[in-house]
């Protein structure tokens, strides 16, 4: 659900500590990433080395919440043990990092039990993307929320229209065309 809500690249939010969230402004802030690599797990600066905030909807809050409830339970049971100093958002039980790769299996296999064919995490990003570029959010402003370095990068990327979008523009040039000529016909008649 976060990464649906967010547009977050995978390592983005694997990297995400509870200091990277603010409950009362519904925000993220994503500053650093978590690579797997051969030697191992590493968190590394963002595509894009700059940190940015991201508003959050009321709904990815309350999930948020459910997750640290849940990781304070875990807390209690791993004591000393659990990884407090990492302070992660998405973690282990016992608090540690987890791996990226892994999540991603586990995410395509529940999407083919659902049904669902060749959906992978990084879907979930691409569809936050089309979704809100179909609605109509400026460009802009999704591209800076895709941590993208431009503008003009999203629009290469994510240039394709859908259906939908193209009959939505006839039927807004109809609309405004329509009110033109009526304002020409009354002012005719006046």
């Amino acid at each position: 659900m976060i990464d649906s809500a967010t547009g977050c690249r995978r390592g983005e939010l694997l990297a995400l500590t509870w200091a990277d969230v603010s409950f009362p402004l519904r925000v993220l802030t994503i500053s650093k990433s978590l690579e797997q690599t051969k030697a191992g797990l590493r968190v590394k600066a963002t595509k894009n080395e700059k940190p940015r905030p991201i508003s959050i909807p009321q709904s990815a809050i309350e999930i948020l919440k459910m997750i640290r409830s849940g990781q304070e339970h875990n807390r209690r049971m791993f004591g000393p043990d659990y990884r407090s100093d990492l302070d992660l958002v998405f973690c282990s039980p016992d608090g540690s990092y987890l791996k990226p790769d892994s999540i991603s299996s586990k995410c395509s296999l529940i999407a083919k039990k659902a049904g669902l064919k060749s959906v992978s995490l990084h879907t979930l990003r691409h569809s936050h993307t089309s979704l809100l570029l179909s609605l109509g959010v400026p460009l802009p402003t999704v591209s800076k929320r895709l941590g993208h370095s431009s503008p003009h990068f999203t629009a290469t990327v994510y240039s394709h229209a859908l259906p939908r979008d193209e009959e939505a523009a006839a039927e807004i040039w109809e609309s405004a065309f329509q009110k033109t000529m009526a304002t020409d016909q009354k002012a005719k008649v006046s």
